[in-house]
């Protein structure tokens, strides 16, 4: 019987690149084609084929409330992309305006392409131990570690263990369903 740890639900998660800034196309881009960049990175979160992360309307949504900045003549930058791809997977685990006052507090603390950057490696490095040995929670905290710091690896970890829980389940559906053939 195979070992979660060791199943394709659990590797892709350990092998999960969130796209830095600089990694994000350096043109601006029409809303369909953030949509796709978006869609296409958080697909591995997806509990099936047809959820959708992000759409327009909630693109939209997020520029009335000012998560977003508005697009300049209907187009989107990298700093776009980048608040929309945390919005995208912390929404998951929590509220819009716990996001709003995260990004608000760490754009406020770092630059935003340091922050931004800083909750990718967290969001990897969390994935990659949630879904391998699990200990890391137990390790003592650094000392250069400052709130900022604890917040966002705080939020990742909420993050993977919520996709943990998700996946594992999915994993186990398929397991007894497996068994029953």
């Amino acid at each position: 019987m195979e070992r979660f740890e060791d199943s394709p639900l659990a590797q892709e998660m350990t092998q999960f690149h969130c796209p830095r800034m600089n990694e994000f196309p350096d043109l601006e881009l029409y809303m369909d084609q953030v949509l796709t960049i978006l869609q296409n990175v958080l697909s591995p979160f997806a509990e099936d084929s047809r959820e959708k992360f992000i759409t327009s309307t909630m693109v939209n949504n997020y520029v009335k409330q000012k998560v977003v900045s508005p697009p300049q003549k209907k187009k989107y930058n990298r700093k776009h992309l980048a608040y929309l791809m945390v919005v995208c997977i912390l929404k998951q685990v929590l509220s819009l305006s716990e996001i709003c006052q995260l990004i608000r507090h760490q754009i406020s603390t770092y630059p935003i392409e340091e922050a931004y950057d800083f909750f990718c490696a967290q969001i990897e490095m969390t994935l990659k131990a949630t879904f391998t040995d699990r200990d890391f929670c137990c390790q003592p905290p650094m000392k250069s570690q400052t709130p900022e710091t604890l917040l966002v690896q705080s939020a990742a970890l909420a993050f993977a263990n919520k996709i943990y829980m998700q996946k594992y389940i999915r994993f186990c559906k398929g397991q007894q369903a497996a068994k029953k053939d």
